[in-house]
């Protein structure tokens, strides 16, 4: 067995398992406010526009005669509140640009009140990620086995019959239910967790992993999956799935007068709300909310303008109406587009690595032996994922950098959500492990000192000037940020006018 980690290397699993469960709170608390920020934003545009779809609706039944009076006052009052919110910002803003800074605490109590037109939108955002996140709980298992081609074991088989006996021997260690199995039959080792929680769940392995790892190896992996089921990760991709989602939900109503298949997505949004969408259908779902996050919706966008090109009178007249419509479209997805690509990519990503971490620290206190992980990692780390696993990424035990055409491609994540094998290694090796090589600042110091001193030289220019470059262009996207929440504000504004005006 390779020589253990020197004494003052090491660290106990409980210390570890406290340090990580800290960190993932620290990250997940910061998670949770860059979205609710990002949410706050957004509804300057849908809670007013909810107010505007249900003004509209009152006003039909009124008009039909179908309004009884309590509706009717009802409109009544929504347009009273909407008017003294919109009243607050014009005069708290008439103060600021009167007063300048001085003006903010005189302004801030009119500011606040006029937040409140935010609350419809937030709130309507919080119901969508809630049944979205319920959704995917309940369809995790399903959706996992349509995307990978899983399949239940076979008894028949040894490895796969050995496979249920060490999932089974995992979870009595762990006190856990029995989590159900799945085989894929591809040649890439690795092995992946599902489920609603730790009660309802499946450990999932590829015929790569039963066939290239021995029975010791095979334990580590499963006692990370199981750890990560106690741990509640499964409940957690669920929630980061569902936060993607309601964004894309609330960018799919600017789509809807441009794409047909916005109205197929809403439908699709619509059922699996309701618990009517089969769990097999939740990757056309997941991909119809993804198609608003992304540029290429814009396209048809462009096509609708063209008709302006190729009927000039009377395509110029048809596509004036849109043009306040495609300016809000344009502004609210450049803001998720660079919010998710630089702002909620990288604390996201140090949450999910902060529970692979820990799911290893609470694998070595199941298990008493972390190098059976470690030698597991390094076989998983040559063979990457099977076919259709990059959909199914967050449920892995590993995910090389190289995974594109999957969750992290359609949320423009740049960033790999599991840790460096290197990093997990060494964290493996300070549990008890065989030693694994230098990572993070201590190797980058090590390399630097190697270095002839006019290269170290050189490096420290290109640092200094990369680090130059970095911050122009978080001024520049800072910049861009703001202008486009501003004017998202002024659209807003503009909606709740036309709330008054019905």
């Amino acid at each position: 067995m390779p020589q253990a980690a020197a004494p003052a290397d090491r660290t106990a699993f409980f210390t570890e398992q406290a340090r990580r469960r800290r960190h993932a709170r620290l990250w997940a608390l910061l998670c949770l406010g860059l979205a609710g920020g990002l949410g706050a934003v957004l509804s300057t545009i849908t809670g007013p526009l909810a107010l505007l779809l249900l003004a509209a609706m009152l006003r039909l039944l009124a008009w039909l005669g179908l309004a009884p009076v309590a509706m009717l006052a009802a409109l009544h009052a929504i347009s009273q509140w909407v008017e003294s919110c919109v009243r607050a910002l014009i005069r708290g803003g008439e103060r600021l640009e009167a007063m300048g800074l001085a003006g903010l605490p005189l302004a801030a109590g009119d500011l606040l009140q006029a937040t409140q037109l935010l609350l419809p939108g937030m709130a309507l955002a919080m119901l969508v990620w809630a049944g979205l996140a319920r959704f995917h709980r309940r369809s995790a298992i399903a959706a996992a086995a349509a995307d990978l081609g899983a399949r239940p074991p076979s008894e028949a088989d040894f490895e796969e019959r050995q496979f249920g006996n060490i999932v089974a021997e995992m979870a009595l260690a762990a006190g856990l239910p029995t989590p159900g199995l799945l085989v894929v039959d591809a040649p890439e080792p690795n092995a992946a967790a599902f489920g609603a929680s730790h009660r309802d769940a499946a450990i999932l392995a590829t015929r790569g992993l039963l066939e290239r790892v021995d029975r010791r190896e095979t334990q580590g992996v499963v006692a990370h999956l199981v750890a990560a089921l106690g741990s509640g990760d499964v409940r957690l991709a669920a929630a980061v799935q569902a936060v993607f989602g309601t964004l894309g939900a609330m960018l799919l109503v600017f789509d809807l007068p441009f794409r047909r298949g916005a109205w197929t997505a809403l439908r699709d949004l619509l059922l699996a709300l309701a618990g009517r969408l089969p769990a097999c259908q939740a990757e056309r779902l997941s991909a119809g909310l993804a198609i608003s996050l992304s540029p290429d919706s814009m396209d048809a966008m462009l096509d609708v303008m063209s008709i302006a090109n190729r009927w000039p009178p009377l395509g110029a007249l048809l596509a004036a109406p849109l043009l306040p419509w495609m300016l809000l479209t344009l502004l609210q997805k450049t803001l998720v587009a660079l919010w998710m690509l630089f702002v909620f990519g990288w604390p996201l990503a140090l949450l999910w690595r902060a529970r692979r971490y820990l799911a290893d620290a609470v694998a070595v206190q199941l298990l008493r032996d972390p190098e059976a992980l470690a030698s597991a990692l390094r076989r998983i780390h040559a063979g990457g994922l099977p076919p259709g696993g990059a959909l199914q990424e967050m449920g892995f035990i590993h995910a090389p950098d190289g995974v594109r055409k999957g969750f992290r491609d359609r949320v423009a994540m740049v960033v790999t959500l599991t840790p460096p094998i290197a990093r997990r290694l060494a964290r493996l090796a300070a549990l008890g492990a065989g030693p694994a090589a230098p990572t993070g600042l201590a190797a980058s110091v090590a390399q630097f000192r190697a270095l002839p001193r006019w290269r170290a030289g050189l490096a420290l220019t290109l640092m200094a000037m990369l680090g130059l470059l970095l911050a122009l262009l978080v001024v520049l996207v800072g910049g861009l940020m703001l202008a486009a929440s501003a004017f998202s504000v002024l659209g807003g504004a503009m909606l709740a006018a036309l709330i008054l005006s019905l």
